[in-house]
């Protein structure tokens, strides 16, 4: 019997717990504490052996790195410092860290302010979606290098709320309104998780606040 892990929370469908096979399951299952889908779930492996190996040529790429002077540097747009800004304020946030909360999120509306928006299709949003996936991905391996938890856990917070978004965004454009009507909208405001039902979590499965912390869209 295998099991399979939600990559947004963590829980574990044990198909010998359940009994039901995994693949078995419907289409349309979705994971009961989060709401993410079966294509958001993961086979667990159990090879430590194999995994402790792999980990450690990782972590030997990563230091190897570390005195790499040559990367290439860019210029930031004024996008992507909002969405750093925003994430910082966040995280500041949830650490009761008043005073700089309130400076980062000064400069997320600064820098909100100057973005230029662009009307664009679903499509459009997935595509930029890889894209954004691509710069966490390489925000994450500096934050590795550099073993930054602070940096981590915002990157993981993005990675995760950004993969349940593109789940929901795919489920209206596969099946429009259905699926959400006679049902409520919640969002965290910490982290931005978003989750589909009547009643919003006890706590936020991606960044663990209390469920006061999730407002309801209105």
């Amino acid at each position: 019997m295998k099991k399979y892990q939600c990559s947004i929370c963590g829980y574990i469908y044990d198909e010998e717990i359940e009994k039901v096979k995994f693949n078995d399951l419907p289409d349309d299952w979705q994971c009961p504490l989060c709401g993410a889908p079966k294509s958001l779930f993961v086979e667990l492996v159990e090879n430590d052996s194999e995994n402790n190996n792999t980990d450690k040529a990782e972590n030997d790429d990563i230091n190897n790195n570390t005195d790499n002077e040559n990367e290439e540097l860019r210029e930031l747009s004024d996008q992507e410092i909002a969405y750093i800004c925003s994430s910082l304020a966040r995280g500041c946030e949830k650490q009761y860290l008043d005073s700089q909360q309130k400076l980062f999120q000064e400069l997320y509306e600064y820098y909100e302010e100057k973005i230029v928006s662009k009307e664009g299709t679903l499509d459009d949003i997935f595509i930029n979606y890889d894209k954004d996936i691509t710069m966490f991905n390489d925000a994450m391996n500096v934050a590795e290098r550099y073993n930054d938890s602070g940096a981590k856990r915002i990157i993981t917070w993005s990675l995760k709320t950004s993969n349940i978004i593109k789940a929901i965004l795919k489920k209206y454009q596969e099946n429009g309104f259905q699926d959400f009507e006679n049902t409520k909208i919640w969002v965290c405001d910490i982290c931005g998780f978003v989750y589909i039902g009547n009643q919003p979590p006890e706590v936020c499965p991606v960044c663990k606040v209390p469920n006061f912390k999730i407002m309801e869209v209105k």
